[in-house]
């Protein structure tokens, strides 16, 4: 059919203008061309590019809002400045029920606060603004989606910024992601907003009960005219705001009601304060200032504490302690006293009937307790009256006998006329309460409901009435101590006036007028004064013998040899030189470099007091100087007993090999004339001379005897590493020089700065020696790629791209020829194709060299070594390579066949920088070195230590270079540009500045000097100060250093005494001794003297291991650890070991070294007297007496690392139903937070001054991870594990240990042995702990005193809150003071019978303390 023409023909298309309406509609105005121009101008500054044709942001927002059926989009427009526009996209539904608007702004999600900085940065116009926008609009509500796809390339890469926004955010905080990515944000609100609902309804549900409460009755503290106004509530007086220490943070009630909350069984706080009572001494507890502390009284008054009490109380150091502890519970002020929350919730079933119960507690108001007017009525046959009378008669200093006999008409006669006589005088004030008569009472304050009671009793007036004196009201309270005392001073007036036979009440009330006003006021002091005067029970008789008090280590300073042994010395030297052995020995010596200027070195020694050698590798100087002195000093002086060599190594490995080599040289054997002294080993004799040692060996010889160095030519070999130890002991030497007869230094180092040493010594004399290595040829990254032509394959083109042409030459459509400057290699990346190609290429050219020598390949750390060797061991040569790994962590015999040779091989070592120094691999011909050394460094800050991966120093790549050349002509290979060297540091960074400092300033502050920061600053590189104040912070908080005056606590005395690197791990030692767990203590110690893990941890077993170490111990990693360790040493012979170790993936080395420790640990506990001399482990059953107690174990690691502690915080308890009922839920692993102190917070906290205000500028606490290593760490199915452990709950028979093999974390902190900083904070070592170990065994204790109406708890440390009731917190803060005093007498005073046994007087404390982690532990 043919199409019918329309009645108007079209314009041509060439003129017609387009118009703005695509649809047609008429009277659409047409578009000029200028319209159109700008248009499409704007298009492109909106799309950055002129030939984008799609929709727009706003366009796509929009339609996208249409289709959900919500409101049109707003936009929020704001002007930044100068800056320009920017927008904030506004969506929001109408419910078509409700006809409610509901509105959510689409903000930037990645905008931060604090520095004010997000992805959407302001536009040029208003236009560009609301497009942003609405790019992030639609990326929050449609992430998942691919509408990306349809966005303009500027606005898609804003999209890819906000995805990996969220990515990262996934990780870090999995609650927020999806809130801020949510598809459906108007559902989210409505559901926010019901449960916010349901929390309220719930919040005024608790406040409605809370309010049917009956509330704690108002302590009446004062009744005197003056003070009391006729409003009965006035009794309470306005608290004072202002806080006691103002360096607290102010919690919000929040946290309070999520702390920790902890409370003991009234046994356990009475069996406390009885022994505080019988052991504390308040005279050392006196205040010695001179100021009047007026305003501390102020405060003390204000919180409601009565003024005479107070002044007492200002005699001490601590006053609120001292009223806290010393008042009766029922007079403490309202905002001290025990609420119904301050206690766990207990049932108590009645079993008197009712009738007796309502008996006793009319008596017990009189004051005494339940037990007592329990006891009375059974003595008196449940008579009231009588049970009242003997009960006042009780409180008479005198026994009270009846005056003489009277009939029982007769009394009541003269009982009834008496009564009649005071209802005729005070006729509204008294009130009879029986039918007999027999009881009533009189007003005697009406405005505090203060009234006397009286009982008749049978014998009255020939006898004591019942008295008793009280307030009769639930809302008001007298207290107990001060109606006793009220009575007492009564009965004293009675039986002094002689008014015992006659009708007394009369009396007694008027006297109880004049007086009781001034008792209630005034009650007494609250120390009796013989107490306050009393010195401690611990210090009675004690005399001090000295010992302890000058303890140091033994063995340090050699005794003098004989003429005997310096004669059999000199035989054996000539019979030696004469020998066919010692002559080859010398002929191969005389091949090194050093030999040659053997007469100037010699000469140089003897003529300067500080030398500095400097020499090529290979040229002898670690194994020839020493000899020379030494033959010089036999052969020329004969010298064969008087002048000592000491020759320090940074490693054990390097001193060992040095001293077996140069035995081999001498032709002795290593132990004799030349020994070795390290950490657990000691083999040298008295007739030794030339000890090589560890530096932290010497260190330590140093804190306990500097007379050692008497007559000693001292050696510091590589001292150019610049380890703490090395620059302490070039400190101490230096100050040493001059002080010391016959002290010379010899410093040693391959490479090293000669001019920093000359200024730092003064006078110096220095020498250079030659290497011997072959020539070696250096091959840089631009020759490297040159020859291999290297190039890389084009990485897709996706958001994540990045193409920098101009570094980048393209070479064909798929790959890139990089260049040697290019920012892939300049930013220290590692391409391990570039690598495996290279091995190759040195291979080929090796074989048609004739040269079958290895190739060593430096990488920073163990994952880029296995990396490295699977690409090796896959490439086209891989069948003529022998791949070997170098690292730390393999066994011996791993480490060992790097030495091998393999015939018809190439053997390619990849290794860490272990290759460098402590490892020498003879016929390495080739290096590859990828530059790149990871480093541990510390940030003050934090506390916390981060390993990152750096480029080596040039001293560094010059020590892996000269690898190459050792045996022949060498090759060194470098994956760096000539420009990426130049710009290398000379030197690499000095240990002092890049780890903790707390050890150091321990050692130094042992040694006696004050000032350790100018002492440390005076060194070649000085620590920054940043990090030594936080080691002085922390070793303060530790107990370590005393906070007055910066010198060392007892314990940091103890401490220092025992050569131990870390004070943590002193602090252990002394505490597993003090409570019983000494074997723990020792292997504890020597487990984390190898770093914590004794296993071979590789990628392939690390899931088994985690396995392992569940089996041994479910509570705790550090604990599995041991327990593992106990029993490899519990096997006694050598195939059970084995079989032991490999089984559970051991390190031999690593049990060698804790073996090794253990025994030098005994060795230093009884050389210092902290253990008999006889003991050995598992020999005394007093000092394991604790060692299966789990309980105290965890307290003894809380003392020990305190403040590495973390607060777990639970989510909420969820429940399952099941056949035998409800049971609750694990908390999944996932759900479970971690919460460690905030450094930055402390650091805030410690520089600022006692009166200033804290402001809120960090939170006390900041998040942290467990490490994926721990056994508490879970990814598995929740559920999964969930039905597993419910099923072990439900059977019949009980699961094994560990036979589940999923442990939470149910315990309310956990101790961690160290944290490391990588994407997140982790910790490591982790061990479960409880509240009452923190709070026996943590940081200082603080009353927290900001809550308007009472005090929510105490802060630990100033950043922990725990809730408790404040009587607890002053119990356990003077048990704390009496344990310390305790341990200090014990270590000074170590006193063991025959048997092992102490018998120390402070035993009893300890016991205490036992029996308290016990009773209380099933608790928490």
């Amino acid at each position: 059919m043919a199409k019918k023409p329309s009645k108007t023909p079209p314009a041509p298309v060439a003129v017609e203008p387009v118009t703005k309406n695509k649809r047609g509609k008429k009277g659409a105005r047409v578009e000029t061309e200028e319209e159109k121009k700008a248009r499409l101008a704007n298009r492109a500054k909106v799309t950055s590019t002129s030939s984008w044709t799609g929709k727009l942001p706003h366009t796509l927002l929009h339609e996208n809002c249409q289709k959900r059926k919500w409101n049109k989009v707003e936009y929020d427009m704001k002007k930044i400045g100068d800056t320009g526009m920017l927008a904030i996209a506004v969506l929001s539904f109408t419910d078509p029920k409700t006809k409610e608007t509901l509105t959510v702004r689409m903000n930037d999600p990645t905008y931060d606060k604090k520095s004010g900085k997000g992805i959407l940065t302001p536009q040029e116009t208003p236009m560009e603004a609301r497009h942003m926008a609405a790019t992030v609009a639609l990326c929050r509500i449609a992430s998942n989606s691919n509408m990306h796809m349809t966005l303009p390339p500027n606005h898609r890469k804003l999209w890819y910024d906000l995805v990996d926004f969220r990515k990262k955010l996934l990780k870090e905080n999995p609650g927020l992601a999806p809130r801020l990515f949510d598809p459906e944000p108007f559902k989210t609100l409505v559901a926010d907003r019901k449960h916010k609902e349901v929390k309220e309804k719930e919040r005024a549900t608790k406040q409605q009960q809370a309010e049917k409460i009956q509330k704690a009755p108002t302590v009446i503290t004062s009744v005197s005219a003056k003070s009391a106004p006729a409003a009965k509530n006035i009794v309470l007086k306005k608290r004072n705001a202002g806080p006691f220490d103002k360096r607290i943070i102010r919690f919000p009630q929040k946290v309070w009601d999520n702390a920790t909350f902890v409370d003991f069984k009234e046994s356990s706080r009475n069996l406390i304060e009885l022994s505080l009572k019988s052991h504390i001494d308040w005279s050392s507890k006196k205040y010695e200032g001179n100021d009047d502390r007026q305003l501390l009284k102020n405060k003390l008054v204000s919180l409601g504490f009565r003024e005479p009490h107070v002044k007492e109380a200002l005699l001490y150091k601590d006053p609120l302690s001292f009223l806290l502890f010393n008042l009766p519970e029922d007079d403490l002020p309202s905002f001290f006293q025990k609420r119904q929350e301050d206690t766990k919730m207990r049932i108590e079933i009645a079993s008197l009937p009712l009738k007796t119960q309502n008996m006793v507690s009319r008596l017990m108001e009189s004051g005494v307790s339940y037990a007592e007017a329990l006891y009375a009525l059974e003595c008196n046959n449940f008579d009231e009256s009588e049970a009242a009378g003997k009960l006042t008669a009780k409180l008479s200093a005198q026994p009270q006998e009846p005056v003489s006999e009277i009939s029982p008409e007769e009394s009541m006669d003269i009982w009834t006329q008496e009564l009649e006589s005071l209802q005729s005088i005070y006729t509204q004030s008294i009130e009879v309460l029986n039918e007999e008569k027999t009881c009533y009472t009189i007003k005697l304050i009406d405005e505090f409901s203060l009234k006397l009671k009286v009982y008749k009793t049978k014998n009255y007036p020939c006898s004591l009435p019942g008295l008793v004196v009280s307030t009769f009201d639930k809302k008001l309270k007298l207290p107990n101590y001060i109606k006793q005392i009220i009575l007492t001073k009564l009965i004293d007036y009675i039986s002094e006036s002689g008014l015992l036979g006659d009708m007394l009440i009369y009396h007694a009330y008027e006297w109880l007028q004049e007086n009781i006003a001034g008792i209630i006021d005034n009650p007494g002091s609250l120390l009796p004064e013989s107490t306050a005067n009393r010195h401690g029970v611990d210090r009675d008789g004690a005399t001090r013998t000295g010992k302890g008090k000058s303890r140091k280590g033994k063995g340090a300073v050699s005794r003098p040899l004989t003429s005997n042994e310096i004669e059999k010395l000199k035989s054996d030297y000539r019979e030696r030189t004469c020998s066919k052995r010692f002559a080859s020995m010398m002929k191969q010596r005389s091949q090194l470099p050093a030999w040659k200027i053997q007469d100037a070195i010699v000469d140089l020694i003897r003529n300067n007091d500080v030398v500095l050698i400097t020499g090529e590798t290979g040229s002898g100087k670690s194994t020839q100087v020493v000899q020379f002195v030494l033959d010089y000093l036999m052969s020329k002086e004969d010298d064969f007993g008087n002048t000592k060599i000491i020759c320090t190594q940074p490693r054990r490995i390097s001193a060992i090999g040095l001293a077996e080599r140069v035995s081999e040289e001498r032709c002795t054997d290593c132990g004799t004339e030349v020994g070795y002294m390290i950490r657990g080993v000691n083999k040298t004799k008295p007739s030794t001379r030339i000890k090589f040692m560890t530096t932290g060996v010497l260190v330590r010889i140093l804190q306990s005897s500097r007379d050692f160095l008497a007559n000693t030519i001292v050696f510091i070999d590589e001292v150019h590493e610049r380890s703490i130890d090395t620059d302490l002991i070039v400190i101490l030497l230096k100050n040493l020089k001059g002080k010391v007869p016959g002290l010379k230094i010899v410093l040693m180092s391959a490479t090293v700065n000669v001019d920093i040493f000359k200024k730092y010594f003064g006078q110096l004399g220095s020498c250079h020696i030659e290497g011997r290595t072959f020539p070696i040829q250096d091959h840089y990254l631009e020759e490297i790629l040159e020859t291999l032509d290297f190039k890389i394959k084009r990485r897709n083109n996706g958001y994540n791209d990045f193409q920098d042409d101009d570094e980048m030459n393209e070479n064909g459509s798929n790959e890139l020829k990089p260049g040697a400057d290019s920012n892939f290699f300049r930013s220290g990346q590692i391409n391990y194709d570039l690598i495996s190609s290279l091995t190759v290429h040195i291979h080929e050219k090796l074989n048609l060299e004739g040269n079958d020598g290895s190739i060593v390949i430096f990488l920073p750390g163990v994952g880029e070594i296995n990396t490295c060797c699977r690409n090796i061991k896959s490439s086209r040569e891989s069948q003529n390579f022998v791949v070997l790994p170098l690292h730390s962590a393999l066994t011996p015999d791993a480490q060992k066949s790097v030495f091998k040779r393999f015939p018809g091989k190439r053997k390619i070592v990849v290794s860490t920088n272990i290759a460098e120094t402590s490892i020498t691999i003879d016929d390495c011909v080739a290096t590859i070195d990828s530059g790149r050394v990871k480093t541990m460094f510390y940030d003050a800050k934090t506390n916390t230590t981060r390993l990152v991966e750096t480029f080596v120093s040039k001293a560094e790549a010059k020590q892996r270079r000269g690898r190459a050349g050792r045996v022949r002509a060498g090759h060194s290979y470098k994956l760096f540009s000539k420009t990426r060297y130049e710009e290398m540091p000379a030197q690499p960074t000095a240990e002092i500045k890049r780890v903790p400092l707390e050890s150091l300033y321990l050692s130094v502050k042992s040694m006696g000097i004050k000032d350790v920061v100018a002492f440390l600053g005076s060194g070649l590189d000085p620590p920054p100060l940043d990090a030594l104040k936080k080691s002085e912070q922390l070793l303060t908080t530790s107990g370590l250093l005393s906070e007055e005056d910066n010198l060392l606590t007892e314990l940091g005395k103890f401490i220092g005494l025992m050569p131990v690197m870390d004070h943590k791990h002193g602090k252990l030692l002394i505490y597993s001794i003090i409570f019983g767990c000494t074997d723990f203590g020792v292997n504890t110690v020597a487990v984390l003297s190898i770093g914590g893990s004794p296993f071979i941890v590789t990628q392939e077993n690390r899931d088994e291991i985690k396995k392992i170490c569940q089996q041994y111990s479910s509570s705790g990693d550090l604990l599995a650890y041991v327990e593992v360790v106990r029993r490899y040493l519990s096997l006694e012979d050598g195939a059970s070991r084995r079989k032991f170790m490999g089984e559970n993936h051991l390190s031999f080395n690593k049990m060698k070294e804790i073996t090794s420790s253990r025994a030098q640990l005994l060795s230093i506990l009884k050389d210092i007297g902290f253990v008999p001399m006889s003991y050995s482990m598992g020999s005394s059953d007093y000092l394991n007496r604790n060692g299966n107690n789990t309980e105290i174990i965890k307290c003894i690691l809380t003392g020990a690392f305190y403040p590495q502690v973390a607060r777990i915080q639970h989510p909420d308890q969820k429940f399952i139903n099941t056949s035998a009922g409800a049971i609750e839920k694990d908390p999944e692993a996932r759900m479970i937070k971690y919460w460690i102190r905030n450094e930055e917070y402390i650091n805030q906290l410690y520089g600022l001054a006692k009166d200033s205000e804290v402001t809120n500028t960090s939170l006390p606490a900041t998040q942290a991870f467990l490490h994926p290593s721990s056994i508490f760490f879970s990814t598995k199915n929740d559920d999964v594990s969930e039905l597993a452990g419910l099923h072990e709950m439900l059977s019949s028979e009980k699961p094994e240990k560990g036979g589940s093999g999923q442990n939470v974390l149910k315990a309310s902190f956990a101790v961690f042995n160290s944290s490391h900083s990588t994407n997140k904070l982790y910790l490591r070592d982790i061990t479960p702990t409880s509240t009452l170990a923190l709070l026996l065994f943590g940081g200082a204790i603080k009353y927290d005193l900001q809550g308007t109406e009472h005090s929510p708890g105490i802060v630990v440390d100033n950043w922990l809150p725990v809730r408790t009731w404040c009587k607890n917190g002053v119990l356990l803060k003077e048990l704390r003071t009496l344990l310390d005093n305790v341990i200090k007498q014990k270590l000074e005073q170590p006193e063991y019978n025959t048997s092992q046994e102490s018998t120390h007087s402070g035993d009893d404390v300890l016991t205490i303390v036992e029996e308290i982690v016990k009773t209380e532990s099933s608790n928490y």
